[in-house]
């Protein structure tokens, strides 16, 4: 499954906080249900406000506990509509984060509701996380299909591995797409080369997120680092990233 995401706010500063949210569990009790909001994040957080989603279920947030924003000290308050905001009084923060609880929400939702819909955090134009320092970050949400039992059906429920896949089409001219898996959140390279071993095309260097296993992709046109075309031949891709990395060889055919 590929991912979809919403970008909500973008910095121009590789060492700003990033966010994604999704949610991982959901346990019910007659009208009433407890959904757990998961959080990466690659620095801490000091402030969070997001919407919670209830899609179709009629959800009315009534309360929220626990979690990263528990342990932290947090305050967390939830609206009825669905807002979801957390601070601290004392100045503390929520410490960066892969796939952990950063908070559960409680509601109730329309009676004998059955149907599967989208449930999931989002951002609105007033929602924001920020660092300690107040921040801006920029936040990236997944939404999760939910059958009104305590059954969940989104990417974060996916295995999370390392991977990089065969480029297809392979041979290919002009484009060819690489799929790729993330076990954790971290920097990312994957570089072609010629068989020589000289840098062809860098064509990922960024942090990621591991999003649950979540395939990521990356498209290569054929060119180098300058813009220009490259002969027709074999060339090797490379991922490396934490303590993985891997290689697969890729034939141009003009």
């Amino acid at each position: 499954m590929k991912k979809i995401l919403l970008l909500v706010s973008m910095v121009a500063f590789t060492f700003a906080l990033n966010v994604n949210l999704y949610t991982c569990g959901a346990s019910v009790s007659g009208n009433e249900v407890t959904f757990d909001v998961c959080m990466d994040s690659d620095d801490a957080v000091g402030g969070i406000q997001f919407t919670f989603d209830g899609g179709a279920s009629g959800l009315s947030l009534t309360g929220a506990s626990g979690g990263l924003a528990g342990d932290a000290g947090f305050t967390v308050s939830t609206s009825p509509s669905g807002t979801v905001l957390g601070f601290s009084f004392t100045g503390a923060q929520i410490p960066v984060s892969s796939g952990d609880v950063l908070v559960s929400l409680t509601g109730s939702f329309t009676d004998g509701f059955s149907s599967v819909t989208t449930v999931g955090p989002t951002m609105g134009a007033s929602d924001a996380f920020s660092t300690p320092t107040a921040t801006p970050g920029t936040v990236t949400t997944e939404s999760s299909q939910w059958d009104g039992a305590s059954t969940l059906d989104g990417s974060s429920a996916l295995p999370s591995t390392y991977s990089l896949k065969e480029a297809y089409p392979n041979p290919f001219n002009p484009t060819t797409t690489i799929d790729y898996t993330l076990r954790e959140n971290g920097n990312v390279s994957i570089v072609v080369y010629d068989l020589m071993g000289r840098e062809v095309k860098e064509l990922v260097n960024e942090f990621q997120f591991a999003d649950g296993g979540n395939v990521h992709s990356v498209v290569w046109n054929g060119t180098d680092n300058s813009g220009n075309a490259v002969a027709s031949g074999i060339y090797l891709y490379k991922m490396v990233s934490n303590d993985f990395t891997k290689s697969h060889r890729i034939t141009l055919m003009k």
